[in-house]
């Protein structure tokens, strides 16, 4: 009997609002705790990922590069450069140049659009 009075004691104490209320807030810390680490582990995820697709796009650009840097590396490579960005001919060679039309009419267009007084003053 003394044994059942020390367990109905025992369930008094802990059934006690006091103790509930107790519980019940550890509970709520303990969930928030996890649930920010929860969402900290999904934005490290998120981070992650977009790091990789970075790291990626670095990787193929580093080999386009390094490609690039051996072609330039070449004669022909030298002398492609040379001609695309100086406009730079060998001896003997020679160069047309082609105009566009529609350049051409646009500016010639733009000239006879411009009324009386432009044309007496300037």
């Amino acid at each position: 009997m003394l044994e059942f009075q020390k367990k109905k004691q025992l369930r008094k104490i802990l059934y006690s609002p006091i103790i509930l209320l107790l519980l019940a807030i550890l509970f709520v810390l303990l969930f928030r705790g996890a649930w920010g680490v929860y969402q900290k582990e999904r934005l490290s995820a998120e981070n992650l990922e977009k790091e990789r697709n970075e790291f990626d796009k670095l990787v193929l650009r580093e080999k386009n590069l390094a490609a690039s840097l051996d072609y330039l590396k070449t004669d022909q490579g030298i002398e492609s450069e040379i001609r695309t960005k100086f406009r730079a001919v060998k001896e003997g060679e020679q160069v047309a140049v082609i105009v566009d039309a529609q350049s051409s009419a646009s500016s010639s267009s733009a000239t006879t659009t411009r009324g009386f007084w432009y044309r007496l003053f300037h």
